[in-house]
């Protein structure tokens, strides 16, 4: 069995930042999304915590959200299946805080393992 750990206080200053942005395709205010669960890890780096992304309830658990048909982000440029989707959304937001803050918002290890990852 999986024990949740806490986030750490970075891994909280994102979560933040990721939820001040709203939901990534507009449909409302954000809840986040653990794109791989609060706990997984690749090639044993820990990335459930930090491969987040802010979604709407709709976007979110919606039927029509990442956890339903994908039809909400349709149009998007995101790509066809749920993680090319996460990816897609991920990657757009590192690269926007980093425009914002100078800097990565997690370690070199973990855009590694989140960019290998897959399911």
């Amino acid at each position: 069995m999986n024990s949740s750990k806490a986030p750490t206080a970075a891994q909280k200053r994102w979560h933040a930042w990721l939820a001040n942005q709203g939901c990534y395709i507009g449909l409302g205010q954000a809840c986040l999304h653990h794109c791989a669960g609060s706990t997984a890890k690749h090639n044993k780096v820990e990335i459930g915590q930090w491969w987040v992304v802010p979604l709407s309830y709709e976007a979110h658990q919606g039927t029509q959200g990442i956890h339903g048909d994908l039809s909400v982000f349709a149009g998007q440029g995101l790509g066809k299946t749920r993680k090319e989707i996460e990816k897609a959304i991920f990657g757009r937001l590192v690269a926007h805080y980093r425009r914002q803050h100078g800097e990565y918002p997690c370690p070199g290890d973990v855009l590694q393992a989140i960019q290998e990852f897959h399911r």
